[in-house]
């Protein structure tokens, strides 16, 4: 295994041990034992893809209501304290990443520089 394996693997390791990781991943685990959050959302999907399909074809009026009904279940997960949880997990986990990668290319771009 080469070093930067070795380092990308430890580096791998660090962040599953990270508190926003594992908030996230808690967070998330909660979001899947849920089936009804699952139901909804696919509901809202439907709804969303039927909206698409009424545009396509020409049917205004049904396009309008599927796009209500999409977005009104939309507006009702979006309120759930559990989703509300889980997006700001899913951010502070976000912005980990981003910054870990933001660094990295930082530092190589001016290991890169300096040759």
């Amino acid at each position: 295994m080469s070093s930067f394996e070795e380092a990308l693997e430890h580096l791998t390791a660090l962040l599953r041990e990270h508190d926003s990781v594992k908030a996230y991943q808690a967070a998330e685990k909660k979001m899947k034992s849920l089936p009804e959050l699952s139901r909804l959302a696919y509901k809202m999907k439907a709804y969303q893809q039927d909206a698409v399909l009424f545009q396509r074809i020409e049917k205004t009026k049904a396009q309008k209501e599927a796009d209500k009904q999409a977005e009104k279940l939309g507006k009702d997960l979006d309120g759930l304290p559990i989703v509300e949880d889980y997006r700001l997990k899913m951010q502070d986990a976000s912005d980990l990443l981003q910054y870990v990668t933001k660094t990295l290319e930082d530092r190589i771009n001016e290991e890169l520089g300096n040759d």
